[in-house]
């Protein structure tokens, strides 16, 4: 999770660190925020659909006190049609085509030739912003790294109920703080229905689980003149799923189906100072703005996973695909206690 985080984060803070790219794309006032959002659109999208995966790997529940410590690995693909954007004119006010397509990168897509220029202000015509597709393969976005894994705990209830946490603690590192929390609760509901109830191979169950992350990035107090400057971003992810699994003993097979969703603010805060008018003076061209960016992504949709675990004594292999606006894959192994 934290390395692809990180990685979209860091891209963001570059566009907005880079003097030159900065002061040109900020000198476009709201449009700056448009863009910015087209271009980041299918990143954070991807991210809030992984919050939703690895939320479990059978439809059995725990005995009470029992209990499970899994580890996983998700991969979201991003829609090839997201790889790029068309730039309307219509949409900006400032911002404007200088030459080149008009269609331009997301940060999943490739290179362009594209120049943007800014109407009304002297600056020179500036380049689109380059997609960084190379950084993922195949353009899936891989939130969890061995390095930094994300820890599933899931402690078995009475009436067949497990509560699930998943946590990453607070963690600082090259500018940038990070934590994650989710929890879900998983019951087991064939024991409500006597005709499947009396299938032993079959379980049903529900799910309703909920993920929350926040990062926030403290750029070098040097790249840009300005004050508080911070960039910061919430993720908050949610799935309700019925799940079914057919339990053989050494392999399981499971299908969930159900309801996946999210939300995502990502904010740069604090004044920036900059000369829009490119000729090196401070008066009268000089402009401070405060928070410049302000953006709010959602996604939800219907989701079905199917997948299978391998029973190894109290070890655990699973991995599934999940069908949805970006399909994703998980893998992990868990350690279980019925």
């Amino acid at each position: 999770m934290l390395k692809s985080i990180l990685s979209i984060l860091l891209i963001v803070a570059f566009t907005l660190s880079s003097h030159a790219q900065l002061e040109t794309v900020f000198a476009a006032r709201d449009d700056a925020a448009i863009y910015t959002k087209q271009y980041l659109n299918p990143a954070m999208n991807g991210l809030m659909y992984n919050l939703n995966n690895g939320w479990y790997s059978t439809g059995k529940t725990h005995n009470k006190l029992g209990f499970d410590i899994t580890i996983s690995a998700s991969a979201a693909k991003i829609p090839d049609n997201e790889k790029m954007f068309q730039f309307i004119a219509s949409d900006y006010n400032h911002l404007n085509i200088s030459s080149g397509s008009s269609e331009l990168p997301t940060i999943a897509g490739g290179t362009t030739n594209s120049m943007l220029v800014v109407n009304d202000t002297n600056l020179d015509p500036f380049p689109a912003i380059d997609g960084a597709g190379g950084e993922w393969p195949d353009n899936f976005i891989i939130p969890v790294s061995a390095p930094t894994p994300m820890v599933q705990l899931g402690f078995g209830l009475p009436m067949k109920t497990d509560l699930k946490l998943r946590f990453f603690p607070n963690t600082n590192r090259d500018g940038v703080s990070y934590n994650l929390f989710g929890f879900g609760v998983q019951h087991n509901l064939s024991q409500h229905i006597k005709s499947l109830d009396k299938i032993p191979t079959l379980t049903v169950s529900g799910l309703a689980a909920y993920t929350k992350a926040n990062i926030v990035y403290t750029p070098d107090a040097t790249s840009v003149a300005g004050s508080n400057q911070s960039i910061e971003m919430h993720l908050n992810s949610f799935t309700i799923q019925a799940i079914g699994d057919i339990d053989l003993k050494i392999v399981n097979f499971y299908l969930g189906m159900g309801f996946t969703g999210g939300s995502t603010n990502l904010d740069a805060l604090g004044t920036y100072q900059f000369d829009f008018d490119n000729n090196g003076s401070i008066d009268p061209s000089f402009e401070e703005i405060v928070d410049p960016i302000q953006l709010d992504f959602d996604v939800s949709g219907f989701k079905t996973t199917i997948g299978t675990r391998i029973n190894l004594g109290p070890a655990k292999i699973f991995a599934d695909y999940s069908i949805q606006a970006y399909s994703s894959i998980t893998a992990g192994v868990a350690f279980s206690l019925r």
